[in-house]
């Protein structure tokens, strides 16, 4: 009897330990960040020799949420886990607390790779074919973009007399990203007496001064749309409008026998070669976006007042990143300094069929197991994955209350099990003590 009750309380002081010590992890790990709170379980033993820890199980419960003041902090909300990359080996964790390293790369406290989707180098586009990867941030200048297209909004008066004059202004961008302010000079022309023919002449032009080989000094106007310095009034082509208003018709060089239909213009035509730029930049062929432009938004000619309203041109100047932002989907969203913003990655999100089989790999990381089932990465919010807090951390989910109350039910437990080896003891010695 004696070497039963020895075993059974042993087992039983071993037990309880183990369980004491599981909540002082827990309690120790209150305030880490993305820590998740483990659970001890028992069960008998074969023969009725006492107890034992029949398993260990982190409970991935959902953590409170604290804003920080580091835009690169996430807390998800809802399943999942950050996926975090060592030199090709995988981890995965709720701690969201990420900054960029020197070379630009996201990363975590551990300075792994946070891993998702990255930027296609031919599109700029964030591109899930390329599969997932370690994102990185532009650090540097962002390179200028040349302009290559533009698109007006405005209205031209349909009670404007023959002769009248009006303008509007678009900026530029040439090769090394300088603007350049584009006047679009217009006069009307009404032409025919059985059908008249509402014309609006134009001309695209730059101060000739900004041409190489023109003298600084210049007052004239060079022409995009003829490579030569521009005439007064606008001749280079005409915008033609029906009696409604709408815009039907546009054209460089002379007018046509039969109006062509409403196109996209080249700026400059295919004919024609426009010169560097003074400061040894050079404008990109430009495409002046005309089709469809027969509503409220775009080009009109109705009775009412000359109007400029929409500019939208796709160039830009030189610019570094001046905030970024992580949305609820994982999109890093950077703005930069030439008022541009753009997308520079996607951060994913792993989900396991068993999350409590993971291992815990210690500083809140987690591998994969074949009791966890194999991982599922996606973008936070498709499917059961859960989104993204940016500007966040996910704390510990800790219950402070409920691991105190475990403390007592442990320690009477361990005092019990101490007692039984006690008495034990007293009576294998009180059983020698008859044999004297």
């Amino acid at each position: 009897m004696g070497l039963n009750t020895f075993t059974t309380g042993l087992a039983g002081l071993n037990a309880n330990g183990q369980g004491l010590n599981v909540v002082g992890n827990n309690l120790a790990n209150l305030n880490t960040i993305g820590f998740k709170a483990s659970s001890i379980s028992f069960s008998d033993v074969l023969g009725r020799l006492g107890t034992q820890v029949s398993g260990i199980h982190n409970t991935f419960a959902q953590g409170g949420v604290q804003n920080t003041s580091n835009p690169l902090d996430v807390a998800i909300q809802g399943r999942g886990f950050l996926v975090q990359s060592d030199g090709g080996k995988r981890f995965y964790t709720r701690a969201g607390s990420m900054h960029l390293d020197g070379d630009g790369y996201l990363v975590g406290e551990n300075n792994f790779n946070i891993q998702g989707h990255i930027r296609n180098p031919q599109t700029g586009a964030i591109d899930p074919n390329l599969g997932i990867g370690n994102i990185q941030v532009p650090t540097g200048l962002m390179s200028p973009v040349p302009t290559t297209e533009f698109r007006l909004g405005m209205n031209l008066d349909a009670n404007a007399a023959t002769g009248d004059q009006f303008s509007a202004t678009v900026q530029l961008y040439d090769s090394q990203g300088k603007g350049h302010m584009a006047t679009l000079s217009l006069q009307k022309e009404i032409s025919g007496t059985t059908t008249p023919v509402t014309r609006w002449r134009y001309d695209l032009t730059i101060p000739e001064n900004e041409v190489a080989g023109a003298s600084p000094t210049s007052t004239k106007k060079f022409s995009l749309l003829t490579g030569a310095v521009a005439t007064t009034p606008p001749t280079a082509g005409a915008l033609v409008f029906d009696s409604a208003g709408a815009l039907v018709s546009s054209y460089v060089g002379p007018d046509p026998t039969t109006l062509p239909p409403l196109a996209d213009l080249g700026v400059p035509p295919g004919s024609v070669t426009i010169p560097k730029l003074a400061n040894g930049a050079s404008l990109s062929p430009i495409t002046w976006k005309l089709a469809g432009n027969t509503t409220s938004s775009g080009i009109t000619g109705f009775a009412s007042p000359n109007e400029m309203g929409v500019v939208d041109q796709n160039g830009s100047a030189a610019g570094s990143m001046s905030t970024i932002s992580i949305m609820p989907n994982g999109m890093l969203s950077a703005a930069f300094s030439n008022g541009l913003t753009m997308n520079v990655g996607q951060i994913v999100l792993a989900q396991f069929s068993n999350e409590e089989g993971l291992s815990s790999e210690g500083s809140g990381l987690f591998s994969e197991t074949p009791q966890s089932g194999v991982n599922r990465v996606g973008v936070p919010g498709d499917s059961s994955l859960g989104t993204l807090m940016g500007g966040a951390l996910e704390q510990s989910n800790v219950d402070m209350a409920s691991e105190l109350t475990k403390i007592i039910t442990y320690q009477r437990g361990y005092q019990a099990n101490a007692r039984i080896i006690t008495t034990t003891d007293q009576i294998m010695q009180e059983t020698l003590n008859l044999m004297r």
